[in-house]
């Protein structure tokens, strides 16, 4: 018995061996499932442009520097504040030479509506309105990202620039002027991808104008006297909402939170 079932296990273990010399297919050797394929991270790298919109709001302090039109004496100050609505582009170029960290550089413009008109602020003077408002907001500055899968997170500084106009009324008598005021800006922000090139951010800023003088020219019952006024520590903070498109190498390549586009 034992002899007959030692003679049908040799039988089987070489019949694979009869059939490959025969000329017959042998079976295909099971192949392990491709599961762990290798995905890389999202890339930033290169150009973006969108659009952003928030809201701004600003503390100015107005002097006199001078004894002139409009019952000032010299040194006589106050301070006006505003807030209003902020919308604009920005453009700019991403770089990112790690895995985890990027460079980059921007460039932004927006119109605001940043006015505000103090009436009769100063003794004996009850009807002079003064009047200062911000109509443009330009930056241009560096960035500095950490890249967290489908999430950037950055800080940025640089230059920023703006209108700045200026403007004093009493009874028959008018002054105005305006010019660019040049300062800087530091802020940060965070973006997402929301599809393969399309980013949403959320971004706030500082913007300091150290100040500068107006002069003017008076118009009216008594035009041709001097104006002069000095707008001093023009502080600005501005938060916004980022919509981008980004045109790199692999943007198209990558899924968003809310999958490709």
């Amino acid at each position: 018995m034992n002899v007959r079932l030692l003679t049908a296990a040799v039988a089987l273990g070489l019949a694979p061996l009869a059939a490959e010399a025969d000329g017959l297919p042998s079976a295909p050797t099971p192949v392990a499932p491709n599961c762990c394929a290798y995905v890389p991270p999202p890339d930033w790298s290169g150009f973006y442009l969108g659009l952003h919109v928030g809201g701004a709001w600003s503390e100015r302090n107005w002097s006199f520097p001078f004894l002139e039109s409009f019952n000032t004496a010299p040194g006589q100050s106050f301070s006006l504040s505003a807030d209003g609505a902020l919308f604009g582009g920005q453009a700019g170029f991403n770089y990112q030479f790690s895995p985890h960290l990027l460079v980059g550089a921007e460039v932004t413009a927006a119109v605001t509506d940043l006015e505000e008109t103090r009436i009769g602020p100063l003794i004996g003077a009850p009807l002079n309105r003064y009047r200062i408002s911000s109509e443009d907001l330009f930056t241009l500055t560096g960035r500095l990202g950490y890249v967290h899968d489908k999430f950037l997170f950055y800080g940025k500084g640089g230059y920023a620039n703006a209108g700045v106009d200026v403007s004093a009324i009493n009874t028959g008598t008018t002054a105005s002027t305006n010019q660019r005021m040049n300062g800087w800006t530091v802020g940060g922000g965070v973006e997402m991808r929301l599809f393969s090139e399309i980013l949403f951010g959320i971004e706030y800023n500082f913007v300091d104008f150290p100040g500068d003088r107006f002069t003017a020219v008076t118009n009216g019952s008594n035009a041709g006297l001097p104006f002069h006024a000095d707008i001093n520590d023009i502080h600005t903070q501005t938060v916004m909402a980022r919509l981008s498109v980004l045109f790199g190498p692999n943007a198209c390549c990558n899924e968003g939170v809310l999958g490709k586009y």
